[in-house]
């Protein structure tokens, strides 16, 4: 699907891609230049250790995810290509990345990464990819406001119920408009599947087999309506129509993540449903002009997202993505391919990367470093990741995944649950066919 969306706009990118080309290189490789800190010392000290030189394509983080599913496509990406975690399966199922099986027996470094997160950068139960970082989400709350309303802190809600009445109690209190935002509508793109949707539908139903999934992989099939989907659109409708917890233009922003941010650190929202990068992006995703951790940790707390409270439903969800690197399968350099990749994620160059840069561990022998330890966030918040899941990351996910920011966006313009089940169970059968698509009951 993915390639066959892809090829009416290779056309017009194929003197943009064509600059992928390694024309004077022996191996080349593409990333977005907020992963810098990462790649070029690996690529220095590949350069130093085998004398020759890497092509290296930098490119901006806007589209990058786009730029890359179009260079390979048109055949014309790099040896090694850094990749969205979600984009894998789809990636490796059309051939455009090779498994990483060599990797897992040849280099003794693999062994270190944590099997879960591997899982995420998986297709038919082979690894394409070699994962970043990772994250985790969870609720942020701002401690003036809740001091202001008179919330006890910490803050650890048992269910959905106890996060609207203290979203209300914040409205109440305070005036302020954003009171809990639960991510929203299709210009939140996947941080509306991803931060809301999917973190609620982990903890809607009680955890039997894919219930509170939008995919049932024992089945093979999409799940166009379940009681999880359903609750899941409730809690919308409960923040957005009738309690109205958050408003709708936020979701709609020019710059959502700028306007969010800045609400949140000038107080005029209570909650937020996000990420573990939070710490950091909500005063500056580089880590540059950050205040204080004391002075952050005074600002703002964070708590596990509770699930429904339904009976049998569980206590906390997390759900993890993260980016990765991988290599092109078409590459003419396999072994100089996987001689860089193993150079950029030598221990040295990775955990010195995780560690400047507050990322969340992949691998053991970075979380049980004494370096890492001494980042008391970090390790709190990695604890999150024993629990954890990934996205249903089946070829078609994009498609599931737009279609899940819709159902969003109904909800915000007011429609009805019933009415966005319906247009959703429809548009999953239109497009991946009636006996590829189940109702659980």
């Amino acid at each position: 699907m993915l390639k066959t969306k892809l090829m009416g706009a290779v056309a017009a990118m194929a003197l943009t891609a064509g600059l992928s080309t390694a024309a004077h290189a022996e191996v080349s490789i593409m990333y977005a230049e907020w992963l810098s800190s990462l790649v070029e010392p690996g690529i220095a000290a590949y350069e130093a250790a085998t004398g020759d030189k890497v092509n290296a394509i930098k490119l901006p983080g806007d589209g990058y995810v786009e730029r890359v599913a179009l260079d390979l496509s048109a055949g014309t990406a790099a040896d090694v290509i850094q990749m969205d975690s979600f984009v894998v399966s789809e990636l490796a199922s059309a051939g455009y990345v090779m498994p990483l099986d060599d990797l897992a027996t040849n280099w003794d470094q693999y062994k270190a990464y944590m099997p879960g997160l591997l899982n995420v950068v998986s297709y038919d139960s082979k690894v394409y990819a070699l994962p970043t970082d990772t994250d985790v989400r969870m609720l942020w709350y701002s401690k003036k406001l809740f001091t202001d309303a008179g919330i006890a802190m910490p803050w650890t809600p048992k269910s959905w119920a106890d996060v609207i009445a203290t979203a209300e109690t914040i409205k109440a209190k305070t005036g302020v408009e954003e009171a809990f935002l639960l991510p929203a509508g299709t210009k939140q793109g996947e941080a509306a599947t991803m931060q809301g949707f999917y973190m609620a539908l982990l903890g809607a139903d009680v955890p039997d087999g894919d219930r509170n999934r939008l995919r049932n992989w024992a089945e093979g099939k999409w799940i166009g309506d379940s009681p999880a989907i359903r609750r899941t659109l409730e809690l919308y409708k409960t923040v957005y129509q009738d309690k109205q917890l958050a408003s709708k233009a936020i979701n709609y922003s020019t710059d959502i993540g700028a306007a969010v941010r800045e609400a949140m650190t000038t107080n005029k929202m209570g909650i937020l449903a996000s990420g573990s990068w939070e710490f950091a992006c909500l005063w500056d995703c580089n880590g540059v002009n950050l205040p204080s951790v004391d002075e952050r940790n005074a600002a703002i707390g964070w708590t596990p997202w509770p699930g429904s409270g339904e009976p049998g439903t569980k206590a906390t969800t997390n759900i993890s993505g993260g980016w990765a690197i991988g290599i092109n399968a078409k590459t003419p350099n396999k072994d100089a391919a996987e001689k860089l990749l193993t150079t950029i994620f030598d221990k040295g160059n990775f955990l010195k990367w995780t560690i400047d840069n507050r990322r969340m561990a992949v691998r053991t022998d970075i979380s049980e470093s004494p370096e890492y330890a001494t980042d008391a966030y970090l390790l709190e918040a990695t604890k999150l990741a024993a629990d954890t899941t990934g996205r249903d990351t089946y070829p078609g996910y994009q498609r599931v995944s737009a279609l899940v920011q819709q159902m969003t966006a109904a909800i915000l313009d007011g429609a009805s649950v019933d009415e966005v089940v319906a247009e959703y169970k429809a548009s999953l059968i239109d497009e991946f066919g009636e006996e590829n698509v189940m109702t659980y009951e």
